[in-house]
């Protein structure tokens, strides 16, 4: 992630991800083929479907059992996946060495504009953009140098005989006046730790899937997620697709001064820059 004044090149973003949701499109497979060919053109040549099943009420209180299929198209290194559903797509890149945001934003801007001319979308119902930073444990660097002291969490009472190390888990929500959009949008920012070493969120899907990729020496890690999205009513997707990279520039920009200006030292900045 970076600052128009700050480029962080040793900084600890480790994937972004970036979202348009749609009214559901019932006989999305059907379109899949063309989806796929025009991907493939795009260097995302590699496919992949994913199946799976949930549960839901009916209208008289019983419990439904629901499948649904996800299609997942990939770079060659899988690096960059996209993934597609008959309600959303979502485009998501894991290797963030290099990470430049308008390449990221014309790369998603373009990939919608594909997708759309084949499926048509109706209308879009949520836009979202989020950021992962993972932060390693290490003998010289802790990550409460790192984060500024309100996010540390709190004490519990040294009287208490603990019997295992704690977990930092923290939730917060804010909503947010966009006023060159003139739209309110919705900001999440959650931290938490894994102990095992794991590189992303478990939540994330790393392809080909398998394993959760681990640091070195599989260290406390601390995630560091920041969510910002706009929910709509079904808006005609005219008023929204033409204005999507405005839309995301705002987003964007408030997740940076969440991260610069309220989130991270000026220690980190130095070490990471």
């Amino acid at each position: 992630m970076s600052e128009k004044k700050m480029i962080l090149s040793k900084g600890p973003l480790t994937g972004v991800l970036i979202q348009i949701q749609f009214s559901a499109i019932v006989q999305i497979a059907k379109y899949i083929p063309d989806v796929q060919d025009e991907l493939r053109k795009k260097k995302y040549p590699l496919y992949d479907v994913l199946k799976g099943e949930g549960i839901q009420t009916g209208p008289h209180g019983d419990i439904v059992k629901t499948t649904f299929e996800q299609w997942v198209f990939s770079s060659n290194d899988y690096s960059r996946n996209i993934l597609i559903d008959n309600g959303k797509i979502t485009y998501q890149v894991l290797d963030c060495h290099d990470f430049d945001y308008e390449n990221f934003i014309n790369e998603f801007i373009s990939i919608i504009d594909s997708f759309d001319k084949i499926v048509d979308i109706s209308s879009i119902t949520r836009v979202g953009l989020r950021y992962i930073d993972s932060i390693p444990e290490k003998d010289n660097l802790s990550w409460l140098d790192l984060l500024r002291d309100n996010f540390h969490g709190m004490s519990f009472s040294p009287e208490v005989k603990w019997i295992d190390n704690s977990l930092l888990a923290i939730s917060m929500q804010r909503g947010v006046d966009l006023k060159n959009l003139e739209m309110k949008s919705n900001f999440q920012l959650k931290i938490n730790q894994n102990p095992f070493g794991l590189k992303y969120p478990q939540d994330i899907m790393k392809f080909p899937l398998g394993e959760q990729e681990v640091f070195d020496n599989k260290p406390l890690v601390t995630f560091v997620d920041l969510d910002h999205y706009i929910l709509f009513k079904a808006v005609d997707k005219i008023k929204i697709i033409n204005r999507l990279k405005s839309i995301f520039e705002d987003l964007h920009t408030v997740i940076e001064e969440v991260f610069f200006n309220s989130l991270i030292t000026e220690e980190a900045k130095e070490i990471w820059k």
